[in-house]
């Protein structure tokens, strides 16, 4: 994700400042081993050396351009009394979509963004079902949501080939969300349009995407207390995790995506990878051949020999199990593999799906904590003592 890369030199720069202004104010050489970051609303200042008399509000200022940066999509979103307009993934020259507020029948055509969906306020009359999404609904509304009343499961997969566009059409939902993915949006736009159907076509891959989205679907519930009470609160919890991550002796990754077929590197240009980086530790896939504009590229484990990275993350499409299955059978016998400093330290690690293949949602902060304890397991955390 391009929007990590100006992230990251933009807090590798304001550190530096600090760094500079420190010793100009203070005649010392004193350093820290970390971003010197205080929370702005909790008073908490891990790892924080600054002499007294030191310049306190440069953590503060970097906390600032960070949220930002996240928020810049969702401070495009506009509100009013009746609607919301905003940019969808349906257009492409700058264009808007305005959808009323209050839709009595809304049908979502993809679990992830239904799970989005509820947590913003709403309902549906009608969704995906099947075993996967069952255990999204489960995990993240906290019930199966296909049994209750006045539901109807309009398919058992979110492609859109797969679906029955009738059936979906005569549910006359007065609303209807989809993903780009798996031919959603390509199956259901023109059938929705001929119905008269407003339909918003989703793309919601990280954190930032996130926000958008909660925006405009908490008003467009007429819910904009959620705003602050869920994303808001999830925002300042991600900021206080990438502003703890220390700035030097940070570990080297090799970021692997187990997919149902075959094991991927993770570039920073993926959702986990960009993760990776903003967390200050080097994903080594980023300096492989072809790696810019890339998500994901083949593995050469003699390349990753050859970097022999701290640490070892996989994301997992399938669970655990499945993933570490599929290492096994790959890489289990080879020398090179075992002979990786983070395979004989035993710090390969296998991410939880929940947070890290699906979309976590309000969960985004808890990935970037179980991820920054991955990455950092001697660095004391705030989240950490708030958690005990």
């Amino acid at each position: 994700m391009k929007r990590w890369i100006s992230l990251i030199l933009c807090i590798c720069m304001l550190t530096g400042a600090a760094m500079l202004s420190g010793c100009a104010e203070t005649g010392s050489d004193e350093t820290t081993g970390s971003s010197g970051t205080s929370d702005s609303t909790t008073g908490k200042n891990p790892g924080d050396t600054t002499a007294p008399g030191g310049d306190k509000e440069e953590p503060n200022l970097q906390r600032e351009q960070l949220k930002a940066q996240f928020l810049a999509e969702a401070d495009k979103v506009i509100v009013t009394d009746d609607a919301v307009t905003f940019s969808d993934a349906s257009v492409t020259d700058g264009g808007t979509v305005t959808i009323a507020k209050n839709p009595e029948k809304t049908l979502n055509l993809y679990a992830s963004f239904t799970t989005l969906w509820y947590e913003a306020g709403g309902t549906v009359i009608g969704c995906i079902g099947g075993n996967s999404s069952v255990e999204l609904y489960k995990e993240y509304i906290g019930r199966d949501i296909t049994q209750d009343e006045g539901v109807t499961v309009v398919a058992t997969s979110s492609a859109g080939k797969n679906w029955d566009v009738e059936t979906i059409i005569e549910l006359n939902p007065d609303l209807i969300i989809c993903s780009t993915a798996m031919s959603g949006y390509s199956t259901i736009q023109a059938p929705a349009a001929a119905a008269g159907i407003p339909l918003i076509a989703v793309s919601y891959d990280d954190f930032s995407d996130y926000l958008k989205w909660f925006k405009v679907f908490c008003h467009i519930n007429d819910q904009p207390e959620l705003w602050d009470s869920v994303a808001m609160k999830a925002l300042d919890e991600v900021l206080d995790v990438l502003l703890e991550a220390p700035t030097e002796h940070n570990p080297t990754v090799f970021s692997m995506f187990s997919g149902s077929n075959s094991l991927q590197a993770n570039t920073s240009n993926t959702v986990v990878g960009g993760m990776i980086s903003a967390l200050n530790a080097v994903n080594i896939v980023d300096t492989w051949e072809n790696a810019t504009g890339a998500e994901r590229l083949d593995i050469n484990l003699e390349t990753v020999f050859a970097a022999n990275p701290d640490v070892i993350v996989v994301q997992c499409h399938a669970g655990a199990e499945d993933a570490m299955a599929q290492v096994e059978e790959l890489y289990g016998d080879n020398p090179v593999w075992q002979s990786l400093d983070a395979v004989k330290n035993g710090r390969v690690y296998y991410l939880e799906k929940t947070l890290f293949h699906n979309k976590p949602n309000s969960r985004f902060a808890e990935a970037y904590q179980k991820l920054a304890e991955i990455l950092y397991p001697d660095t004391a955390f705030s989240f950490q003592t708030e958690d005990n």
